[in-house]
C-alpha cells in the first residue's frame, strides 16, 4: 500500500428520512472529519486499541464478502485478507453513529486500495459508471447496517457534491457560491451522545407511509425539502431562507421525537429569533445538528454563550466557502 489515500466524512445537508419516500437529497463531502487505510506499528502515533478492534472488524468484513460472490467480481478479495493479516485497519477522526459517514469512508478506501476495474477511479467516473458504483458500494456497506443504499460509500469516494433524484439518478454538482451573503454560513452542533439509525428508521415509516401509503405529512416533507435543494442548488436568495425556515419548523413539530431533549430549546430558540434555523443530520436522536445562519458571526456570539460548540461546514474541498 505505496499510496494512502484519505477519504473525508459527508453531510447529507437535505433530504434524511425523505429520501426514503421519494424526495431528493443533496450530500456534501465533509473534510473536518476523514480517515485512511493503515498498518498496525506502521510507524505513526496509533491507539493500539482502536487498531486491533478495526482490523477485527475488517476480519469479520472479509468472512461476509467471501459469502457474497459478487463482490468477488469487483474486489480483489485475497489481496484484501493478506492485508487484513498484516494488521491492516482503518485510522479515522470520523465519530460513528453521528450521520457522518464513518462507514462510507471506510467502503470508499477500501474499494479505491481494491478494485479490481481501474475504470471506475474518482476522477473518471462517467454518468452512467455511477449507478454500478453506487450498487458495488451498497453491497459492501450492507455489512455494517444490514441494508444500505450505497449513497454515503458514493458520496465519499467521489469526494463531491451529490444531487440525489432518486435512488438511480445521482449526479456531482456544484453549488453556487452567495457572493451577496458572504456572512452565512452552515455549522454543525454536537448533540452529545450517537444515535441508532435502524430503529428510528422503522418508526418514520410506520408515521409517513403505513402500508405504503403516504401521508400528508409526508408529502409536505418531501414538497419542503425537494424546495430547498432547488433553491440552494441554483441560486441562494430570499427564498431560500424562507423554504429553510419553513423546514426547521416542520421538523421541530413533527419529528419532535428525533430531536435530543437537550437541544430542542436551542431549535426554538433559534427560529423564533431568525437568528439562525436548525435541521437533523441523519437520524436524529442523536449525533450532530445542521444550522444555517444568514450572519454566522452573531449566531457563533450567542451559541457561544450559551456553552454550544459548532462547527463550521464548507461546501467545496480545499476552500474556505461557508455558504
Amino acid at each position: 500500500m505505496k499510496q494512502r489515500n484519505r477519504y473525508y466524512s459527508k453531510i447529507l445537508l437535505f433530504g434524511e428520512y425523505s429520501i426514503l419516500i421519494g424526495s431528493k437529497a443533496l450530500s456534501i463531502p465533509y473534510t473536518h472529519f476523514q480517515g485512511e487505510l493503515s498498518f498496525i506499528n506502521d510507524n505513526k502515533y496509533t491507539d493500539i486499541d482502536f487498531a486491533r478492534i478495526s482490523n477485527n472488524q475488517l476480519a469479520e468484513l472479509y468472512a461476509y464478502m467471501q459469502r457474497n460472490d459478487a463482490l468477488g467480481n469487483y474486489l480483489d478479495i485475497p489481496a484484501f485478507a493478506d492485508d487484513i493479516q498484516k494488521g491492516l485497519y482503518f485510522e479515522s477522526t470520523i465519530p460513528q453513529s453521528y450521520g457522518l459517514g464513518s462507514s462510507g469512508a471506510l467502503c470508499a478506501a477500501l474499494y479505491s486500495q481494491y478494485a479490481l476495474d481501474k475504470s471506475l477511479k474518482k476522477g473518471k467516473i462517467e454518468p452512467e459508471q455511477i449507478p454500478l458504483l453506487r450498487s458495488i458500494f451498497k453491497d459492501i456497506e450492507s455489512f455494517f447496517h444490514g441494508k444500505s443504499s450505497g449513497i454515503d460509500p458514493l458520496s465519499c469516494y467521489l469526494k463531491s457534491p451529490l444531487l440525489i433524484e432518486s435512488i438511480d439518478r445521482i449526479q456531482p454538482i456544484s453549488i453556487p457560491r452567495a457572493h451577496n451573503e458572504s456572512s452565512s454560513g452552515i455549522f454543525l452542533v454536537d448533540s452529545g451522545k450517537p444515535g441508532k439509525t435502524e430503529p428510528l428508521v422503522t418508526l418514520f415509516l410506520e408515521k409517513f407511509q403505513p402500508n405504503g401509503v403516504l401521508t400528508s405529512d409526508a408529502k409536505k416533507l418531501i414538497s419542503l425539502t425537494n424546495s430547498c435543494i432547488d433553491s440552494i442548488t441554483t441560486e441562494i436568495t430570499p427564498a431560500f431562507w424562507s423554504r429553510l425556515a419553513d423546514l426547521s419548523i416542520f421538523q421541530r413539530q413533527v419529528l419532535e421525537s428525533l430531536i435530543p431533549d437537550t437541544q430542542r430549546q436551542l431549535w426554538d430558540y433559534g427560529n423564533f429569533t431568525n437568528l439562525f434555523n436548525l435541521k437533523l443530520c441523519g437520524s436524529g436522536g442523536g449525533g450532530f445538528l445542521i444550522g444555517f445562519a444568514r450572519n454566522y458571526a452573531q449566531a457563533q456570539i450567542y451559541l457561544q454563550s450559551q456553552g454550544v460548540q459548532n462547527i463550521p461546514v464548507y461546501l467545496s474541498e480545499g476552500e474556505k466557502d461557508r455558504f
